[in-house]
């Protein structure tokens, strides 16, 4: 979860007419877009709009080069719109359809994702093992609450990402610094990167970074 911060809605501008295409869905902006904004423009968008990540055509560019000739697929991939941006498989377990989800989030007055119809319902273990991909993408994704580790929280539903990491080549993730601090795969040996392209719904004043576990050709990095 978000830490959350004082923010005044009304004294801060709305930037869903500009990133919002006329179906609702996000766009992928510029960086050069969002470097325009502020940081309380982009946690209000995000809150008002279920969006977590803000893809930029900078990183769908980074993540096509990475990804090459490889058979890759986007788990967690909720709108879509990354999985789309990069002419991959997006896969996502769509709780946030569940009844007892949806309520929560109404109790909380926030949206629930939107969706994509181009994405695949599985949960992410299962899609990485009957889909095997080479590459798998995952933006903002939550590990799987372990009551071992009860500190470092996380979601019942969430992702046993070292079964991801075991079942392909390259795992990347997308997130930010606190929100994604408790994640048990930083154990593991992985690249880390802060590329200034980055933005996300995050106001806790913390770096957003991509992260890759497995094969990584260092010549690609930010």
């Amino acid at each position: 979860m978000i830490e959350a911060r004082a923010l005044d809605p009304t004294k801060v501008r709305d930037i869903a007419p500009l990133v919002l295409d006329e179906g609702g869905r996000l766009k992928v902006m510029p960086a050069a877009f969002y470097e325009g904004t502020t940081v309380e423009e982009r946690a209000i968008f995000g809150v008002r709009h279920a969006a977590y990540g803000l893809p930029t055509l900078e990183l769908v560019a980074w993540l096509k080069a990475l990804i090459g000739d490889r058979p890759a697929l986007e788990i967690g991939a909720g709108t879509g719109v990354l999985s789309d941006a990069l002419g991959i498989i997006g896969t996502d377990n769509l709780m946030q359809q569940w009844p007892h989800i949806r309520a929560h989030y109404a109790a909380l007055r926030q949206p629930v994702i939107a969706y994509g119809a181009n994405v695949r319902q599985y949960d992410a273990v299962d899609a990485v093992c009957a889909l095997k991909p080479k590459v798998v993408v995952a933006s903002w994704v939550t590990h799987k609450y372990d009551p071992a580790r009860h500190e470092a929280g996380g979601n019942e539903h969430g992702v046993v990402e070292e079964e991801i990491i075991r079942n392909c080549e390259t795992y990347v993730v997308i997130g930010n610094t606190h929100v994604h601090r408790a994640k048990s795969v930083w154990s593991l040996p992985h690249t880390l990167l802060h590329p200034s392209w980055l933005y996300s719904r995050a106001h806790n004043g913390s770096r957003e970074f991509i992260a890759v576990w497995g094969k990584y050709a260092p010549w690609r990095a930010a």
